[in-house]
């Protein structure tokens, strides 16, 4: 009970340094190495008004404070030291072993001197005279091998209780080692518990980069969606005073075009949130002003794959798998403690076996799951990869039919707004690739995350 309550304490002290609300999103992380303990003070220098793609581990890890806190947590507990507690109760050890040494040897040593006074004075004793003579220190002989004796027993008894001391001390000296062993697998799982966590807020960050590129494509094609409408707005205000539309068609169409002016606020607030949120998690002031300067791709030499070996570095990497496999040996730890505590006909014992089995099912139905997750990463990249490949062919033809029309323009046969039109057109199928790309980047980048961290959570 006294490992389980030790243990139990370090994680929730641990847990509770760490709170991470971007733990519930999921989508990216990079794979990198996590930073050295030793350099837990030192912050990521970098340009906080804007940020790439590959920038986000490092700046999490080096500014944000909860995942900070977390590590100074951790390295507070590392800092106990077992093996000095249990040299101090081996010194205690020692120092009543030697007492209780020290004790008999002078106790029967006692017995001997007196003992041997005594012989010494029997043997000078040959006849009734000299016996008489002898009679005192005869006496004073026997009462002295007589208090020597007595002392023995007593001296006997202390140092019984004090080896009984010394058997408590043993039992204290291996408790804590065991403590150590139980201490030092606690802080194992806490270490991975961490790393989980800053993968998981690392990830939180990553989606929101994702979602804020997205997120300004919608707004890029609402901008285009706005001049058009304007363009609009103007021919039909023409029509109107030439007395060819109503005042109602006219009206329409200018709160369209309100309409359109409010929702691009309305995405301009949210783009703003959004850029908000992730300067939090980065550790920088939440001010909403933040410039992503570039775009995450994937490469198609990225794309070669390797599902086997690949799935099992992901479970090799995976916490969830990690902690699974810990819950069945602490509770196959429990049913070994019921059996050498209460026997094995006792109901503790019957209770712990079958938690134990439950855990092992527990254990095997984890692993079915993550297997099922890890395979839909993979194949999530196919149709991703094909749906690009037809926004990029949809963009080839755009920008034919915008040449085409380019030359009619040029050549007096077709009208400015509809020259804008296909140039809109195409700017509406460049930006649909660079949404399939960012989709495809997502699904290749899901399937990495799996593989190098071993999370698989949608």
């Amino acid at each position: 009970m006294k490992k389980q309550a030790l243990a139990l304490c370090l994680s929730c002290a641990l847990a509770l340094s760490m709170s991470t609300p971007a733990l519930a999103l999921r989508v990216n992380t990079a794979p990198g190495p996590k930073p050295s303990s030793n350099s837990t003070n030192a912050s990521t220098p970098s340009d906080t008004g804007s940020l790439t793609f590959s920038q986000i581990g490092a700046r999490i890890e080096g500014n944000n404070l909860n995942i900070k806190s977390a590590r100074e947590s951790l390295e507070s507990a590392k800092a106990m030291d077992w093996n000095a507690a249990i040299r101090e109760v081996e010194d205690m050890k020692d120092e009543l072993e030697f007492s209780i040494l020290t004790m008999s040897s002078s106790a029967q040593a006692s017995v001997a001197n007196a003992t041997k006074a005594l012989e010494s004075i029997k043997a000078n004793i040959t006849d009734a005279d000299s016996l008489i003579k002898m009679l005192g220190p005869l006496t004073e002989a026997i009462t002295g091998v007589s208090t020597a004796k007595t002392m023995a027993v007593y001296i006997e008894m202390q140092t019984a209780s004090m080896k009984a001391n010394v058997e408590a001390l043993d039992d204290q000296i291996d408790d804590l080692k065991q403590q150590k062993k139980d201490y030092t697998k606690t802080l194992e799982d806490t270490s991975r518990q961490i790393d989980f966590a800053i993968d998981q807020t690392v990830t939180g960050a990553e989606t929101l980069y994702i979602t804020i590129l997205s997120t300004q494509l919608q707004r890029e094609s609402l901008v285009d969606t706005l001049e058009s409408t304007k363009r609009t707005a103007e021919e039909m205000e023409l029509r109107y005073n030439l007395g060819q539309i109503s005042q109602l068609t006219l009206t329409q169409v200018k709160n369209g075009l309100v309409t359109l002016e409010s929702s691009l606020e309305s995405l301009d607030n949210s783009i703003a949130t959004l850029k908000s949120s992730l300067q939090s998690l980065l550790g920088d002031t939440p001010n909403g002003v933040l410039a992503l300067t570039d775009t995450p791709s994937v490469t198609p030499s990225q794309l070669i794959l390797s599902y086997s070996a690949d799935l099992v570095k992901a479970k090799s990497n995976s916490y969830t798998l990690y902690a699974s496999t810990r819950s069945v040996e602490k509770a196959e730890d429990e049913m070994n403690d019921a059996r050498s505590d209460h026997g094995k006909n006792s109901y503790q014992f019957k209770m712990a076996e079958h938690s134990y089995q439950a855990a092992i099912y527990k254990d095997q139905a984890t692993i079915a799951d993550f297997e099922l997750s890890f395979q839909k990463l993979y194949q999530a990249i196919p149709p991703a990869q094909t749906a690009l490949a037809v926004k990029e062919n949809d963009l080839l033809y755009a920008q034919q039919s915008y040449a085409a029309e380019e030359l009619k323009f040029q050549q007096g046969n077709l009208s400015q707004s509809k020259l804008l039109e296909a140039k809109a057109t195409v700017d509406s199928a460049q930006r649909d690739v660079a949404a399939a790309q960012l989709d495809l980047f997502t699904a290749y980048h899901n399937y990495r995350q799996a593989v190098e961290q071993g999370l698989v959570g949608g």
